[in-house]
């Protein structure tokens, strides 16, 4: 009898869950193809290669209506290797995004978990690799300005609701380790603010523009420890990064760009800055063919110089498949000896003691070239 009432329980329970429940969606992106790069340690490289336009993942989102505007909000993204089968993000289950939350038109967003910072969601749309180039186009193998999107672990963050275009944001994340509140090398306090702006309230407008920054204190011991990629490579205790970013679109055309600034501190070879510049240009020729190119130079100061060179062709199969073809040049100078794409070098492989890290060129100069498919759902 007690057997009956505790399984009668259990399926109120869940029936009203699912009574309440508003929606949830399964989405996801499938991307796979082709690469050629030209130097790797000094070899070429032929490989089949997931996630060259954007990483593959699939996730879970969903809504419920709580009455007087009011919802409750969560998502669930997990990305992975698609010619492995390997979860992305050292192994996580959802390790891109897992978050859960509150909305509201009036009062805005509330959530906790795990998501990525600002200058991933309001200023990595302005860069050329999300208008119309390949990952390996994120500046350098270290991904110095955290462009290419890097989560933020035990976080709380808010943004406001559009008012007349404009949207705001704060995030902290916090170290979650005693007596480490300001972050340690196990373990990385980070805080993270933004600003945008477009006539429409989204990136779908004649213009927008964005504005971003992050700071990120310990977490430099190594993966898994809340530092970026770049701070692990630097071997800094601290890193912060400032960004700007913004698109006009001039009928078919599209002119876009981006400024980044980071300061990393407390380095083996001291306080270590970086300038990035980048532009991009691209021409929808057709509603299903769209080409774009596209240039960047970084200035690391005591390391050397960077420019990086890209292009891209797309064509749209359906609204929801697309076929491309990319293509990505560094050249490194002025004290920088080694060339290293991003994706080309294997994250988390530089460091003081490998500076160039896996996979980067035996010379100044790296090229890689893709072709590939991507499907959404």
């Amino acid at each position: 009898m007690k057997h009956r009432v505790v399984a009668a329980t259990f399926a109120a329970l869940f029936a009203g869950a699912a009574h309440a429940q508003s929606s949830v969606t399964l989405y996801g992106i499938i991307d796979d193809g082709i690469s050629y790069i030209s130097n790797q340690g000094g070899h070429s490289t032929v490989k089949m290669d997931s996630g060259i336009a954007q990483s593959s993942r699939w996730g879970l989102k969903g809504t419920e209506d709580l009455g007087g505007g009011l919802r409750a909000v969560f998502t669930l993204e997990n990305g992975f290797d698609l010619n492995t089968g390997i979860a992305g993000q050292g192994g996580s289950l959802f390790g891109r995004r897992a978050f859960v939350g509150l909305s509201s038109d009036t009062f805005g967003t509330l959530i906790a978990g795990n998501d990525y910072d600002f200058i991933y969601d309001y200023v990595t749309y302005y860069t050329n690799v999300t208008q119309f180039a390949p990952s390996y186009s994120f500046h350098l193998g270290n991904d110095i300005d955290r462009l290419a999107g890097e989560q933020v672990h035990n976080m709380v963050r808010y943004e406001t609701p559009t008012v007349h275009g404009f949207g705001a944001g704060v995030m902290y994340g916090f170290s979650n380790a005693a007596g480490a509140f300001g972050g340690s090398p196990s373990s990385a306090r980070v805080l993270s603010v933004g600003l945008k702006y477009s006539p429409t309230g989204s990136f779908n407008a004649p213009y927008s523009i964005g504005a971003a920054f992050t700071k990120t204190d310990g977490g430099n011991g190594g993966p898994g420890t809340g530092g970026t990629i770049a701070q692990v490579a630097l071997g800094a205790k601290s890193i912060y990064t400032a960004a700007f970013g913004g698109l006009v679109k001039l009928g078919n055309f599209g002119i876009n760009g981006v400024y980044t600034y980071t300061n990393a501190s407390d380095s083996p070879l001291g306080t270590i800055t970086a300038n990035a510049y980048e532009a991009g240009l691209t021409w929808q020729a057709t509603p299903y063919f769209q080409l774009g190119a596209g240039f960047a130079y970084v200035d690391e100061r005591k390391l050397g110089k960077f420019d990086i060179a890209s292009a891209g062709l797309d064509y749209r199969l359906s609204k929801r498949t697309d076929v491309f073809t990319f293509a990505t040049y560094q050249h490194a100078f002025a004290g920088a000896s080694v060339a290293g794409n991003f994706l080309a070098v294997t994250p988390y492989s530089m460091s003081p003691k490998l500076p160039n890290g896996v996979g980067a060129s035996s010379s100044r100069n790296q090229t890689a070239v893709q072709l590939g498919i991507r499907h959404l759902f």
